[in-house]
């Protein structure tokens, strides 16, 4: 008999196990949803504070993106800004689902106002840390600041030495010429900087109208200086023209970039409408904060 019994337990194990386990998910769901009214206020304030302090670090790292002067430093403070804005996320949908539920329609109303200024917050955010962490104005800056001086200083060298070979000719034509073509490469080269620091398009196009002009000034001293170079001073003449070829394609990479403007944006946004939209979306939490404090209070009362 007692193999039979031992048989016919296991056939209704199964069966047991999984009355069982329905009905403690049924206690567990029930004990879950039965907060008291204080642990749910509770709950809220906590929420509400763990947004408002990964709010102020979203808005930090987003600055310290934007004032970074590395592309390393922009994308890690830019990886930092993401972080803390999704911890917001997370934050705000919890105790949507918690005010939703209880339907108090003041608490409902504000956090209607957050949501819409959290989605501009987050669009805008985004846009900016998009930008920031191109970079183009320090990359501008820093190809006019080696590479185009490097080049320029190769020009100056090449054409200084054939006008120190021509000083003593009765003829200066060529001493003439090398300085007008240094001249001109070197206004050139100064006009790299305001053009990065530019933000109107037409003021660019006013600076780099000016550099067309010396472009073609330098160019038509160097075409000259062909024509009535000494065979001995080829060689100085040749690397000039190597030299101011190089100088002129980083110019053109200079401008490139200084024209995308992506720093020069990303600080106008940043401290323009992006500074407006998170003090309004610091003053809605900070209400409704308050606003489940004071319920949170009445319910201990």
């Amino acid at each position: 008999m007692e193999p039979k019994t031992t048989k016919r337990s296991y056939v209704f194990l199964p069966w047991i196990l999984t009355f069982t386990l329905l009905g403690a998910f049924t206690l567990f769901s029930y004990y879950r949803g039965s907060y008291n009214p204080f642990e749910t206020e509770s709950m809220k304030v906590d929420l509400l504070s763990t947004m408002r302090i990964h709010l102020l670090e979203a808005i930090e790292a987003e600055k310290n993106a934007v004032l970074a002067i590395t592309d390393e430093a922009s994308e890690n403070f830019a990886i930092r800004a993401r972080k803390a804005a999704d911890d917001v996320e997370s934050s705000r949908k919890e105790i949507e689902a918690i005010i939703n539920q209880q339907k108090r329609p003041r608490e409902t109303e504000i956090l209607n106002e957050f949501n819409i200024c959290w989605a501009q917050f987050r669009k805008l955010d985004e846009t900016i840390l998009a930008l920031a962490t191109q970079n183009t104005n320090l990359k501008a800056q820093k190809i006019s600041a080696t590479q185009g001086a490097q080049e320029m200083g190769r020009f100056e060298q090449s054409l200084s030495r054939l006008i120190h070979r021509n000083t003593n000719n009765k003829c200066n034509e060529a001493v003439t010429l090398s300085y007008e073509a240094l001249t001109a490469s070197l206004k050139i080269l100064a006009l790299h900087k305001p053009h990065i620091e530019e933000a109107d398009d037409q003021e660019m196009d006013k600076i780099e109208q000016s550099i067309k002009s010396y472009d073609e000034s330098a160019r038509k001293a160097l075409g000259s200086l062909r024509s009535i170079a000494d065979p001995s001073g080829s060689e100085d003449l040749n690397n000039a023209e190597t030299a101011y070829e190089q100088f002129m394609n980083l110019t053109g990479e200079v401008l490139r970039l200084s024209r995308m403007n992506t720093n020069i944006k990303s600080a106008e946004l940043s401290l323009g409408r992006k500074r407006l939209i998170s003090s309004q979306c610091q003053e809605i939490l900070a209400t409704l904060q308050e606003t489940v404090q004071a319920q949170r209070s009445n319910a201990t009362r």
